[in-house]
C-alpha cells in the first residue's frame, strides 16, 4: 500500500467517523468538485437536500461499517 493509499484510508475513516452534518457537509462538497462549473444541477440539490432531510427526520437511518459486514457474513453464512 502507497502512503498515498494510507492517507486516503485515514482521512476516509475519520470522515465516517464524524457525525451526519459533517459528513453531509464533505460529501456535498466532493460531489461539487466533480461537476464540471462546480455547482450542483438542480436534480442533484434536490436529491441531496431530499436525503439530509429523510435522514434527519429519522425516515432513514444509516449503517456503521461494522453492521454492514456483520449482515453480509450472515448472509453469506
Amino acid at each position: 500500500m502507497t502512503a498515498a493509499a494510507i492517507n486516503i484510508t485515514n482521512i476516509l475513516q475519520d470522515v465516517l467517523s464524524l457525525p451526519l452534518p459533517e459528513r453531509s457537509y464533505i460529501a456535498e462538497r466532493l460531489i461539487v468538485s466533480l461537476d464540471d462549473d462546480g455547482e450542483l444541477s438542480p436534480a442533484w440539490r434536490a436529491e441531496l437536500d431530499a436525503r439530509v432531510k429523510r435522514r434527519e427526520s429519522g425516515e432513514t437511518r444509516s449503517h456503521s461499517r461494522e453492521e454492514v459486514h456483520q449482515e453480509i457474513e450472515a448472509i453469506l453464512a
